[in-house]
């Protein structure tokens, strides 16, 4: 786990990237790919769902909107899902004519992102499935008990390698032909490391590209941990970003009741970096390339937060320690401050304890302003940081008037790095 090179290390300071799942299946409001399924309430056929590719052809798509949409939002990174399970390739690929250029839009959709991202200053993210129920020679991958491919084959080591030489080759034209990428993120890992050839897969992605970060669904070959839909009480150890939807499904749907609120978004996203992870938040954009009124509301609401906000999210570690008894609301920091996250206008000083070393100032983060504070200290024992101060309890004054609508930051500054002491029981 978790990359090394230099130039990979981005990741855990971004904090906030934006997922896109958009394809033919866009057209019908329906999920992505899982309507090829039998068992599923959208489903459609093989042959009509295949046949959206040839309607396909998004006149509005721009894809220089949707990156200054993300950088506005505060994102840091913008991830394509390229090819999803039903095995329509967004991009120009010479192994199946199953593809953008050659159905529907007539035309490479990839390119244009990519350079759109970049121009943007922000980090390119490429989704591309293990699975590919329209590629003849796959072997269906139990993915979970009942769930087949739509077209089931019997699994043959002969025309599974016919296979996984189209899935490496479809891997090297994404990374050799549309310069740098910066992230794949792989899906569904079936079947295992060895019948994936996993090492040689991550080493031949790293050879093109040395500073590639890879997900963890290759088995076996991940740089991060990847929950989805939900953020985990105890958090991996390792580098992780939680996926998640703005409403109930991945791609395009136009009811416009489903949407979680800005202030449950943003919530998620303050409890991801309070636990060292990044938030992966979707946008399904309509069938014709334009994002929805109701997404871009919410990205637009919480790009005004981070850039007053963002010093306490990007960059930031997790907690040492669980709030309670340190801080009633969740907390972030950043190498000598700590960012005290207060959701409700208080109606008492705001009581910050149990951290060890000396406070140089208390700010309002959203504007700068210095907040009065008090601080009682008990003398530690010889040998102790920081001047062997220890604080015991830091009362700070917040005004009902400097509190955000949505969460008011008041960062700690202390003169060394704070340490967390082992919390009494």
């Amino acid at each position: 786990m978790r990359a090394t090179h230099p130039e990979a290390q981005w990741f855990d300071e971004a904090r906030f990237g934006i997922f896109i799942h958009w394809g033919p299946y866009s057209l019908r409001e329906i999920e992505a790919s899982w309507p090829l399924m039998p068992h599923s309430s959208q489903h459609l056929g093989v042959d009509v769902y295949e046949s959206l590719a040839d309607e396909f052809n998004p006149l509005n798509y721009d894809p220089k909107v949707w990156a200054k949409a993300a950088k506005a939002a505060g994102a840091k990174y913008i991830v394509l899902t390229v090819k999803h399970h039903d095995g329509f390739c967004l991009f120009d690929t010479k192994t199946t004519d199953y593809n953008a250029v050659q159905r529907g839009p007539k035309r490479d959709l990839v390119m244009p992102f990519v350079e759109a991202v970049r121009s943007e200053g922000l980090k390119v993210g490429l989704y591309f499935t293990t699975i590919d129920w329209h590629d003849p020679d796959f072997a269906t991958i139990p993915i979970s008990a009942g769930i087949q491919s739509p077209k089931p084959n019997v699994y043959d080591p002969m025309r599974w390698w016919e296979f996984h030489k189209r899935f490496v080759e479809q891997l090297r034209e994404l990374l050799i032909n549309y310069g740098r990428i910066d992230l794949i993120w792989f899906d569904v890992p079936g079947f295992g490391a060895d019948r994936w050839r996993s090492s040689e897969v991550k080493q031949m992605m790293l050879n093109l590209q040395p500073h590639l970060i890879v997900n963890n669904r290759l088995p076996d070959a991940g740089d991060y941990e990847t929950p989805e839909q939900f953020v985990p009480v105890h958090p991996p150890d390792e580098w992780w970003e939680t996926c998640m939807t703005m409403n109930n499904q991945w791609a395009y749907h136009s009811d416009k009741t489903c949407y979680k609120s800005t202030l449950t978004l943003l919530n998620t996203l303050l409890e991801i970096a309070t636990k060292g992870g990044n938030l992966l938040l979707n946008v399904g954009p309509r069938p014709d390339g334009t994002w929805p009124e109701e997404a871009l509301e919410r990205l637009e609401a919480i790009g005004t937060w981070l850039k007053h906000s963002g010093e306490s999210i990007y960059g930031t570690k997790r907690t040492p320690v669980h709030f309670p008894p340190c801080f009633y609301g969740p907390i972030t920091v950043k190498e000598n401050t700590v960012y005290l996250h207060v959701k409700d206008i208080p109606r008492f000083p705001l009581e910050f304890r149990w951290i060890q070393g000396k406070v140089r100032e208390v700010r309002l983060l959203r504007t700068g302003k210095a907040l009065s504070y008090r601080v009682e200290e008990t003398v530690g024992v010889s040998g102790g940081v920081h001047g062997e101060h220890y604080v015991s309890r830091i009362s700070i004054d917040l005004a009902p008037e400097d509190c955000d609508e949505w969460n008011t930051v008041v960062a700690v500054d202390f003169e060394g790095i704070p340490v967390w002491p082992e919390l009494r029981k």
